[in-house]
């Protein structure tokens, strides 16, 4: 009578163990699927704000030292205002190219609401989130600045 006690009560536990197996198993699972998503969102979170920060850097140059729209994209993907040897398909800062770069000016010159606008748009994102990897694009980042100077440089 004490072995068939003592039976049944090993096999429960044998059966919990598994138990506490799948679910610890499966705990862990969506922890790092969590973990995971919060690096790549994080990542690709940043790669806009330094593209951003490149964008606003670019259109405050362009608005002080009145350049061209080719001037402004090989700024904003070279960091000069020239193409490099490679020509203008090189990839350049996070892998922009200036055909990803517009530029143009905004309002009447000479007055109050002139302004310059910067455009980066097409920006391939990656991401290795499970179930959403693949690339994405990006939603177009637009710096806009107020015409000041218009050429006077120092």
């Amino acid at each position: 009578m004490m072995d068939a006690k003592n039976k049944g009560t090993g096999s429960a536990r044998r059966r919990q163990k598994g138990a506490s197996l799948v679910e610890s198993a499966l705990v862990t699972i969506t922890m790092v699927s969590m973990i995971v998503f919060v690096m790549d969102m994080g990542r690709m979170l940043m790669v806009q704000q330094f593209i951003a920060e490149r964008a606003r850097t670019t259109v405050r140059n362009a608005v002080v030292n009145n350049w061209s729209a080719s001037a402004v994209a090989n700024f904003l993907c070279y960091n000069t205002t020239v193409a490099p040897s490679g020509g203008s398909n090189t990839a350049g800062y996070l892998g922009l190219v200036p055909s990803q770069v517009s530029y143009q000016t905004l309002g009447t010159s000479n007055s109050s609401d002139y302004r310059m606008q910067v455009v980066v748009s097409g920006v391939r994102l990656f991401t290795s989130i499970p179930y959403m990897s693949g690339m994405y694009t990006a939603a177009p980042i637009t710096a806009t600045f107020p015409a000041q100077s218009l050429g006077a440089t120092n």
